[in-house]
């Protein structure tokens, strides 16, 4: 197999929906420019009432390939599947407007697609922002493959380490779910992934995780109330997919496991309102006051 050339673009849309950022765009796209392999599109749907983005998206249109979308609606699921609509690669992602990619990563993912034709979609691992330096000469592909439900929970996927084939997306009714995450009409701001990664397995997609090759993304957890909102999505994936009671309960007792590997009393806050919002009550409560909503 030949080696990608890094004066090239390679077959991959990266499709980045974003709103009230512009430090972080302008991040994101700097760690593009310093790839050794350039995407062949970049999608950015903009969320935002104002052009706080044209300085930016000025820059840097004259060093890669920007497609610069402005829509009139919130949500990033929606978002993501009206990019992914104008996508013409045959390879995808969707990258957060905050995370940034090593210089090799779009190399060495592409690379693998084309060595292992069976693969349908990645999952790469996840370092924090200030260690992207130190990845930066971790190129291992070593890799596990997703198997099983427990297996996909376990690989703690997020939508920015996705990197999949379009024509598998384009297999499913709907790539997200528009009723999930961030900017959602519902409380469930997250999962929208998982909701995405169990359909695709149900559809006999072969999934892989990474165990070094990495994007570079903050924690997820920051504060109590977005705790309760993640943890609000999960259990509306497990309920619409019918995992079952084990599924659920490895999911309400996590967080404890979680704690007690970092016992300090705001990790506790947020545990606590992570089995808050993963128990359902609230989600059942929703719908109650909500009764026109149809999910």
């Amino acid at each position: 197999m030949s080696q990608v050339n890094p004066t090239t673009e390679v077959d991959l849309s990266l499709v980045l929906c974003t709103y009230g950022r512009t430090n972080e765009v302008d991040n994101f796209l700097k760690s593009i420019s310093a790839q050794t392999a350039k995407p062949s599109e970049i999608i950015i749907v903009d969320q935002n009432e104002e052009n706080i983005l044209f300085e930016i998206l000025k820059k840097w249109k004259t060093k890669l390939p920007i497609i610069h979308e402005r829509v009139d609606f919130k949500g990033a699921s929606k978002s993501r599947n009206y990019g992914a609509k104008k996508a013409t690669s045959t390879l995808i992602a969707f990258p957060d407007d905050d995370c940034l990619y090593p210089p090799k990563l779009i190399e060495n993912i592409t690379r693998l697609f084309q060595q292992k034709l069976e693969i349908d979609t990645i999952l790469t691992a996840k370092i924090e922002p200030s260690e992207i330096n130190c990845s930066s000469a971790k190129s291992s592909m070593h890799y596990s493959q997703v198997i099983s439900i427990l297996d996909l929970f376990k690989a703690k996927a997020e939508t920015s380490n996705i990197f999949t084939r379009k024509s598998k997306l384009e297999s499913l009714l709907y790539i997200f779910n528009e009723n999930i995450g961030p900017g959602a009409n519902t409380p469930w701001a997250s999962n929208e992934e998982t909701d995405l990664l169990i359909r695709l397995l149900k559809q006999g997609a072969t999934i892989i995780k990474l165990k070094e090759l990495s994007i570079a993304h903050h924690s997820l957890q920051v504060s109590p109330s977005r705790s309760l909102k993640y943890g609000m999505g999960r259990f509306e994936v497990i309920k619409k997919h019918r995992l079952g009671a084990g599924i659920y309960l490895i999911n309400l007792l996590q967080p404890v496991a979680r704690y007690l590997k970092d016992p300090k009393p705001y990790n506790l806050l947020l545990c606590i309102s992570t089995i808050i919002g993963r128990s359902g009550v609230l989600n059942q409560a929703y719908k109650i006051f909500n009764p026109c909503f149809d999910y």
